[in-house]
């Protein structure tokens, strides 16, 4: 954000008075109107809400790498206890000591009466409890991830995109601002215009009765100016809901309530005179200082990290885990009951893991985020040289709308002359009420020029401003 916008912000507050319970009373000056859309615009309310996101997925990849507890539990029932089958003899009795009894039984003479061995015999048996709990702690830590790195990177440079988005929406929302105002203050104009030339006419009209009571005027000379007349007062009305409608649009471009009550400070005439021409139509134009332009420069390089990202994938990912658990085996649900045992389970260990054949699969990865990192390049080559024609158009423009507005202010003096010459021709009776009506005509034509040249000089200065980041 531009330094003399956000001083801009700070001055704003004094400008700002409550009116009632229902709204409020803004008196702003066009500069006060855009500090004010800077705080409360819609988009510069989503603009904040984003880098704010950004902020949190900064702080989410690096929690991702850092100590990890959870507590685990698990309880389980067996319906039937799994039983093991082995063969008849695998418990029986070793050699040694089958030759011992057997020396024993001949030399007391007590025979052992065992059965006669079956080969072919199967042991059926079932161990654990039909209970089971597990309670306890297990950690883990990350011990090297290159995707780790190369995200946390690209999670912190995304916030400077979102910066640099923030600047951009920053300009676009004061040029929105800045229309809008020149917008209303065009429609006030254009009020004051229509209801000066009604005085006007109503002041003719007043002349030239008085010269039909005399002789020197002829009846339908009178009618034709009740006529225009009434067109103008039809033109009042239209302006005054031009007005209405302008300044609702300006409102909901500041992002103040439609309620709320909106008196500009600013006139024409003194946003004009501060035009400075020459030190507009002088400025160079340096893409670096352009929001969009840095903006799209942060995708080209979080491409890259991409790119990065994908080839990590194909490094070790090393971690930590240690587990402490308690564990419990019973014949009954009597898990807590105190005077019950549980037997202690501790480990730590290491694990590792790492392609080591994709069958090429993690290569055409890496090629296709390539591709995507040659597209944020040739897109940041087009923004280049997009904005580069939208500011000499933009300079283009501001130069032919100060050599209209030249022409038009020219018009309007002539236009004025003339018709105070022609004026004072018709009072003497030299001039036809024809003349008379059509340069008066004339000279309401080259004002609303001159209102509209000045409106098209003020948003082509905006424009070019827009261009240059130069608010």
């Amino acid at each position: 954000m531009k330094n003399s916008a956000i001083l801009i912000i700070v001055l704003v507050a004094g400008v700002i008075a409550p009116l009632d319970a229902q709204g409020q009373n803004y008196v702003v000056t066009l500069a006060e109107a855009q500090a004010v859309a800077l705080e409360k615009a819609f988009a510069m309310q989503y603009a904040a809400l984003d880098r704010s996101k950004a902020e949190r997925d900064v702080k989410g990849v690096l929690a991702s790498g850092l100590p990890q507890v959870n507590l685990i539990a698990d309880y389980s029932q067996y319906i039937d206890i799994p039983t093991q089958v082995a063969a008849g003899d695998v418990f029986g009795f070793p050699e040694y000591l089958t030759s011992f009894l057997g020396g024993v039984s001949q030399a007391t003479g007590v025979s052992l009466n065992q059965p006669p061995a079956d080969p072919d015999a199967l042991s059926e048996f079932q161990f654990g409890q039909a209970h089971t709990a597990n309670v306890g702690i297990q950690a883990s830590q990350l011990v090297f991830s290159g995707s780790y790195f190369v995200g946390l990177r690209a999670a912190q440079l995304y916030v400077d995109v979102q910066d640099r988005a923030a600047e951009r929406t920053a300009d676009e929302v004061l040029t929105q601002v800045a229309e809008a105002y020149h917008l209303a203050l065009g429609a006030e104009e254009a009020l004051s215009l229509a209801q000066e030339s009604v005085k006007l006419i109503e002041q003719s009209r007043s002349e030239v009765s008085a010269l039909q009571s005399e002789g020197f005027a002829d009846a339908l000379s009178v009618d034709r100016l009740n006529l225009a007349k009434t067109e103008l007062e039809a033109q009042v009305m239209n302006a005054e809901r031009q007005v209405a409608l302008t300044k609702g649009l300006l409102a909901f471009q500041m992002g103040i309530g439609l309620q709320d009550e909106l008196t500009l400070a600013d006139d024409l005439e003194t946003l004009l005179a501060n035009g400075q021409e020459l030190e507009w139509m002088s400025r160079s134009f340096d893409p670096s200082a352009v929001p969009a332009i840095q903006e799209q420069q942060m995708y080209f390089e979080l491409a890259g990290l991409d790119v990065m990202n994908q080839k990590a994938k194909g490094w070790p990912q090393i971690g930590a885990f240690y587990t402490n658990q308690g564990n419990a085996q019973r014949d009954a649900f009597n898990f807590l009951d105190g005077d019950e045992k549980w037997y202690p389970v501790q480990l730590w260990g290491l694990n590792m893991s790492m392609p080591l054949w994709t069958s090429f699969g993690g290569k055409q990865l890496v090629e296709k985020k390539k591709i995507e990192q040659e597209r944020a390049r040739i897109g940041l080559g087009q923004l280049t040289q997009a904005a580069e024609m939208e500011f000499g158009n933009a300079r283009a423009g501001f130069a032919n709308a100060t050599a209209v507005l030249n022409n038009a202010r020219t018009a309007e003096a002539i236009a004025g002359k003339i018709y105070s010459q022609t004026e004072i021709g018709f009072n003497e009776g030299v001039v036809s009420s024809f003349e008379w009506t059509e340069s008066r005509n004339e000279l309401l034509q080259a004002r609303s020029n001159r209102l509209a040249a000045s409106l098209n000089w003020l948003n082509a200065r905006v424009a070019l401003q827009a261009t240059l980041s130069a608010f």
